[in-house]
C-alpha cells in the first residue's frame, strides 16, 4: 500500500499539516519523497501514524508519544 499525505490524513481525519508537524517533531518518518516532493507513506508509517492518532485521542501528548517511541514502546 502507498498513500500520499493527503490519503493518510484523510483516512485518519487528520490535517495534512499534522503529518508534516510529526515529521519536523521527528515521530514520524517518511519512506519516499515522489519526483515532485510529494510525501509517499507505505504501510508501516501507516499504521505508525494511526497508533500516534490513537495515543494523541488516549490523552498522551507529542512529547510523550516521542519519549515512547526513543525507548521502542510502540
Amino acid at each position: 500500500m502507498i498513500l500520499t499525505i493527503k490519503e493518510v490524513a484523510d483516512k485518519l481525519g487528520v490535517h495534512e499539516q499534522t503529518l508534516r508537524n510529526w515529521e519536523r517533531l521527528g515521530l514520524l518518518k517518511v519512506s519516499r519523497i515522489g519526483g515532485n516532493r510529494t510525501r509517499i507513506y507505505d504501510e508501516n508509517d501507516f499504521l505508525l501514524c494511526k497508533k500516534i492518532v490513537s495515543f494523541s485521542d488516549q490523552g498522551i501528548n507529542l512529547k510523550g508519544i516521542k519519549a515512547l517511541l526513543e525507548i521502542g514502546k510502540i
